[in-house]
């Protein structure tokens, strides 16, 4: 999204931050045309925090990921970053649904500067991930809902994951904008020799067939699936990336893991450049997952143009269209295939061999090659396009150098006054609690 912190679920992607010293990635991607950097400097220069608190914590996740493209897009427009709550700053993002998010939200108030919240998570895709999730989901969603409602704004990656936080149970207020996570399509690009230095890596014959898949090993992700569709097509070597911590994993996942077929392996964690080889050296990547707010790994393949097959969800509907920027498949619903029993054994078997169809017909060429369609799709939500729609988000909030009482600060103070009420004649937020 490598070792696992035990105390964090792990990343989808399996990257690290690539940018550190030993970075095999660019360190940033900053305006490099003239007229870009002429407007940064005409532009006030903002200094953003972007905490680390407990939000180091998620540094091998996907919010982990997401945090440090935001990093490098504040940087990339000549804005400032800050890490220090006690520092001089402009504005504040926050990203985790950590204790200490609301608090930092709080201390924003206090020193009168506006916050901008980012709702990475959701209901939907907390359901069928840990063991106990789908118990407390309800409570989660309560809990991040409020969390969100301390934001002056809130920034969400996708229209899908915008109109889920838009319903009433959310009870949020504020303008919800829409910004993607965004994509490094300078790093995350395929090269030559990518296809024989995977097969070298993973000890298998130059012609062998990859399937990949990155990504946490839960039952949302379609892991269940993906290692029956492995069990169906022997002769194709399934990889998957990414692993979470076993105190997590729920007894199906496990289980299956355990008894995966010779044909599949899980190397776990990998650096950035190995992560990237595999895309670009794949001969599919499959990725099954029933609910996403986004999928940054799926951004990854699509700008190493890899064959794509995807499950065939809301959220991609009209995003990435069938036949047009990837190929699709139908899977079953988390519910019908996340237990022991023989009703759910059926039905993944049933789902296996219509996705080993698909994928078969893909890998043989039958399927028509849309890697240069994926790679534009993934190009729109690069990290250049990324910033300019995030400065584009400061300006249309009113977020500017030394911000106090203008801007949203002053419009929370507005919408929080007793005037503003739900149709019932409650709070909006409390009425979400219920």
């Amino acid at each position: 999204m490598g070792s696992d912190p035990s105390s964090v679920p792990d990343s989808d992607s399996g990257s690290p931050d690539r940018s550190g010293p030993e970075s095999s990635g660019p360190a940033s991607t900053g305006p490099e045309s003239a007229g870009q950097t002429r407007a940064s400097s005409a532009r006030p220069r903002l200094r953003v925090l972007i905490p680390k608190g407990l939000a180091a914590l998620a540094g091998q996740s996907g919010i982990g990921e997401a945090i440090r493209h935001q990093r490098r897009a504040v940087e990339s427009l000549g804005h400032e970053v800050v890490t220090s709550p006690f520092a001089d700053f402009d504005v504040v993002h926050l990203n985790t649904p950590f204790p200490d998010t609301p608090l930092l939200a709080a201390w924003a108030h206090l020193r009168r500067r506006p916050v901008m919240m980012w709702a990475h998570s959701t209901e939907e895709d907390f359901r069928d991930s840990f063991t106990g999730a789908n118990r407390i989901a309800p409570w989660f969603r309560r809990w991040i809902a409020w969390i969100y409602r301390r934001g002056d704004a809130v920034i969400t990656p996708t229209p899908y994951a915008q109109g889920l936080i838009s319903r009433p149970r959310y009870g949020i207020r504020r303008p919800i904008h829409v910004l993607s996570n965004g994509v490094d399509t300078t790093f995350f690009r395929r090269r030559e020799g990518d296809a024989a230095a995977l097969r070298e890596r993973l000890g298998l014959p130059a012609d062998a067939r990859v399937v990949m898949s990155v990504g946490l090993q839960m039952v949302r992700k379609g892991i269940l699936e993906w290692i029956e569709v492995a069990r169906a097509l022997p002769e194709v070597t399934f990889v998957w990336y990414g692993r979470t911590d076993p105190r997590l994993i729920t007894e199906e996942v496990s289980s299956a893991v355990a008894s995966a077929p010779s044909n599949c392996l899980f190397p776990g964690f990998v650096a950035p450049e190995q992560l990237r080889e595999a895309y670009g050296g794949a001969d599919a990547f499959c990725f099954l997952t029933k609910e996403e707010t986004e999928g940054i790994v799926l951004l990854e393949a699509l700008s190493c143009e890899a064959p794509v097959l995807l499950s065939d969800i809301p959220i991609y509907s009209d995003w990435l269209p069938d036949g047009e920027v990837v190929h699709k498949v139908a899977v079953p619903p988390a519910k019908a295939v996340g237990s022991k029993t023989p009703g759910a054994a059926h039905v993944r078997g049933q789902a296996a061999e219509r996705i080993a169809g698909r994928l078969r017909s893909l890998l043989d060429g039958e399927l028509t090659d849309l890697s240069a369609a994926g790679r534009r799709a993934a190009e729109a939500v690069d990290m250049h396009e990324v910033a300019a729609s995030l400065q584009g988000i400061y300006e249309a909030e009113r977020v500017t150098e030394g911000t106090k009482s203008t801007g949203i600060s002053a419009r929370r103070r507005a919408s929080t006054a007793p005037s503003l009420r739900s149709p019932h004649g409650q709070d909006a937020g409390r009425a979400a609690e219920r």
